[in-house]
């Protein structure tokens, strides 16, 4: 038995992990107890990626699908011609516009194949590119760049020493924090409280009670994060907690946000948040008396109507109060390579008109993909799938299936066979995380405490799997396009490391070589104070801009959606919830549903969360099916009764809806409903700064279909 250092590579901290290899197979993944950042922590998530692995489901070698819908198994080659060749002949008789992109989550975690892929699109030309960053965090790179000059600038907690720490939309004990890459962060906020720091969550679901020992939660209606922050800074700056000092000498446009906050006092604003004015009020006397303070806001702050303002306030409640640059405030995270130049941009310029619209460059709004296909004047006719399951993880699954059921050519890159690649005419399988060599690059940037480790392919591709790297260079030398693969020697292999190794080098004086003679975990330095106005802000007159004249449309947005909340009371009164996206300590996105492990113990649906005093309104109980409708569509569900919920709000897990998956054996026995089908498509379904699509707070009806029999709650 062989024993190889790795590393995770389902979410942001890339928990270090020994790999278990006997006779060239994965036997087991346990902790890395000597790795000097981790210690030995990894989640169950990640410990199960060698079920992953072992799937039988999974994607062995490449498949062509034949006009009467059946699936052939071919060769490499053959594969690659046959993309290269109808790709090239869409391109030659419609134009590049008529090829699309959409890049899912995991090559977020894949150094050569977010690298590479990138490489591909730009090298074909391919402008119509979607990715699941408008589903998850696209506001938040826009909010960076118009504050601090450079989308790549996210301030973490200074956990280790805040007294104070604010945590907005995140539930640490379902998923480790994102865009704050720490290991067992819910062990750190304990040992943060254990010495009397005060952890405040301010979420729709209860997340942590005084009796959980971590903290406590501010209940507060979902969509609303930007006039709770807005209330806050208001009462902040009634209390004199602005620190002058700092906000003339760094900042901008101060008194543009003041005259902002003065419309939402906190008495104004709690009938739309439903967080009481004296709640607010003493948060805020908190905040100012403590000089340690530190904020996070995490998913369920990004999917609101609003998640750029929220975000650009909550870079604004750490700035202008002094807690931004300090010990025990927050603190800018550099790990290998100071990415802050890298992400530098001018906000003016990160925009184009389209046919939908004045839109951000970069990711397309997902909520647009159908619209592109089956409503634009010059309508995508194929589609390239890297990673990612958009049929499923993006609102509209009927409208989107009909969208795809339209193209003439639909190429998913993959380890599954999917609801999306089940529509797909070529099916291409890639590595798992450890068939391929890595870097843990996610969190450059972010993390509490930087390293760089290089994992080595832990074992050999099973079957007839590749890279996506390779797949992305076959693709272009077999469409005569620039590759990797061109000029090389017999025998000669490619180097897809070049851009990592420059940038390793460059940035901390790592060399790559050493790394992958020795996979051991390199520590760098931890965020420290004092450099960020200097080193970290990136805005053409160098300043804070604490109210970007970019955002002048989206403030009258705001003002005129808080209006709207006002009235709204009135619906609620009605019968009206509110749909929040749940987070779960058994799913990731929809990476597990395939994996018998993660649906032991009545874990095999995703049912519809609510509190007792709103199913005994609709006269439900516990497991009774219901429907559950949207102005936008239609599902059914179950009931579960959940009284951490605020009332008024139901939550459903996302990743589930896999009734269309038949290769996907376990999943489609339990597929669950998608919520996903409930949210907003089209014009009007994403913030314009962001394309952020709007996925919390959806108002939803519920009835009931068939009643349970009865028994208590689970």
């Amino acid at each position: 038995m062989e024993s190889i250092r790795t590393f995770c590579r389902i979410c942001e901290p890339s928990c270090g992990l020994v790999a278990q290899v006997d006779d060239g197979a994965l036997v087991k993944l346990t902790p890395d107890r000597d790795h000097p950042v981790t210690k030995g922590f990894a989640c169950h998530k990640g410990l199960a990626a060698v079920d992953l692995h072992h799937d039988p489901d999974r994607l062995d070698a490449p498949q062509l699908r034949a006009a009467d819908g059946s699936w052939s198994t071919v060769g490499w080659d053959t594969a690659i011609e046959h993309t290269g060749s109808r790709l090239q002949a869409i391109i030659d008789l419609h134009g590049i516009d008529a090829v699309a992109a959409y890049v899912g989550n995991p090559t977020a975690f894949n150094a050569l194949g977010q690298l590479h892929t990138t490489t591909l699109l730009r090298t074909l030309g391919i402008r119509r590119a979607f990715s699941s960053g408008t589903q998850d965090c696209a506001n938040k790179f826009v909010a960076s760049e118009a504050v601090f000059g450079s989308s790549t600038v996210h301030p973490i907690p200074d956990l280790e020493h805040t007294d104070l720490c604010l945590i907005i939309g995140e539930n640490p004990r379902a998923s480790q924090a994102s865009f704050f890459s720490i290991p067992n962060v819910l062990g750190e906020m304990r040992r943060a409280a254990a010495r009397d720091a005060r952890m405040v969550f301010v979420n729709p679901r209860r997340i942590e009670t005084p009796e959980k020992g971590i903290g406590d939660t501010v209940l507060i209606r979902p969509d609303t994060d930007v006039w709770f922050l807005a209330s806050l800074l208001h009462e902040i700056d009634l209390l004199g907690g602005f620190d002058e000092h700092v906000v003339a000498r760094h900042g901008t446009h101060v008194q543009e946000l003041r005259a902002f906050i003065a419309t939402y006092s906190a008495d104004r604003t709690a009938a739309v948040t439903g967080i009481d004015a004296h709640v607010v009020r003493e948060l805020a006397a908190a905040w100012v008396a403590t000089p340690r303070a530190s904020v996070h806001a995490s998913t369920g702050l990004n999917m609101g109507r609003q998640g750029t303002l929220a975000y650009w306030l909550v870079h604004m409640l750490s700035f202008v109060t002094g807690r931004l640059d300090v010990v025990g405030g927050n603190l800018k995270s550099d790990g290998f390579y100071p990415n802050a130049r890298a992400g530098a941009g001018v906000p003016e310029q990160g925009y184009a008109d389209t046919e939908f619209g004045r839109l951000r460059r970069g990711s397309l709004p997902g909520t647009l993909l159908s619209h592109a296909i089956l409503d634009s004047d010059n309508p995508i006719r194929a589609l390239v799938v890297v990673a990612g399951n958009p049929l499923l993880s993006i609102a509209g699954e009927h409208r989107l299936r009909k969208a795809f059921e339209q193209l003439e050519l639909v190429v998913v890159i993959d380890i599954y066979p999917s609801a999306t690649s089940e529509l797909a005419h070529v099916l291409l399988p890639s590595t798992d995380m450890y068939e391929r060599d890595d870097l843990n690059i996610v969190n450059i940037g972010t993390s509490m405490q930087p390293f760089a480790q290089y994992t080595p392919a832990v074992v050999t591709p099973k079957a007839d799997r590749k890279p996506e790297w390779w797949i992305a260079h076959r693709l272009l030398q077999a469409m005569g396009r620039t590759s990797l693969f061109d000029g090389l020697a017999d025998g000669e292999q490619p180097d897809p490391w070049s851009k990592w190794r420059h940038m390793l080098e460059r940035g901390s004086g790592l060399h790559l070589a050493d790394l992958q003679a020795d996979p051991s975990p390199r520590v760098l330095p931890t965020p420290a104070p004092g450099t960020f106005f200097e080193q970290q802000v990136h805005t053409l007159d160098g300043l804070v801009d604490c109210c970007p004249p970019i955002f002048g449309d989206a403030i009258e947005r705001c003002h005129q959606l808080f209006e709207e909340g006002l009235a709204g009371a009135d619906r609620r009164a009605d019968g009206e919830l509110l749909l929040i996206h749940k987070r779960d300590q058994w799913m990731h996105n929809s990476w597990f549903s395939n994996l018998e492990r993660m649906k032991r113990k009545g874990r095999e649906r995703n049912p519809l969360g609510i509190t007792s005093a709103d199913a005994a309104r609709l006269a439900l109980t516990h497991g009774d099916i219901v429907e559950v409708a949207s102005a936008h569509g239609c599902i059914e569900s179950t009931v579960d009764i959940d009284d951490d919920l605020m009332p008024g709000v139901v939550s459903m897990v996302h990743g589930w809806g896999h009734a269309a998956s038949p290769r996907m054996r376990v999943a489609a026995s339990q597929p669950g409903s998608n919520p996903n089908a409930l949210l907003p498509t089209g014009p009007g379904s994403f913030e314009p700064l962001s394309s952020q699509a709007h996925m919390t707070g959806i108002a939803v009806h519920v009835r009931p279909l068939v009643s349970a029999p009865t028994q208590p709650p689970s």
